[in-house]
């Protein structure tokens, strides 16, 4: 999204210049998911420009895998 609450098109907003702002793609399945930006790279709170103080060094992204983990066992 932009500023404007709209899909990004142009950089910066859309850095990889996916049409429509796609950030996220998964299968008809459901068994796969691709994501822009790629959650495995800020996973931690120092890799954030800005994260609440109550987060300690957990990013947000590392709930996606946390939860993945749950939701498998």
């Amino acid at each position: 999204m932009n500023s404007h609450l709209q899909p990004a098109a142009l950089y910066p907003a859309n850095p990889n210049g996916s049409p429509a702002g796609i950030t996220s793609l998964t299968s008809r399945d459901g068994r796969v998911t691709i994501m822009m930006p790629h959650p495995e790279r800020v996973y931690r709170t120092v890799t954030n420009s800005w994260q609440p103080p109550e987060w300690g060094e957990d990013g947000g992204w590392l709930r996606l895998f946390r939860n993945a983990r749950v939701f498998v066992n």
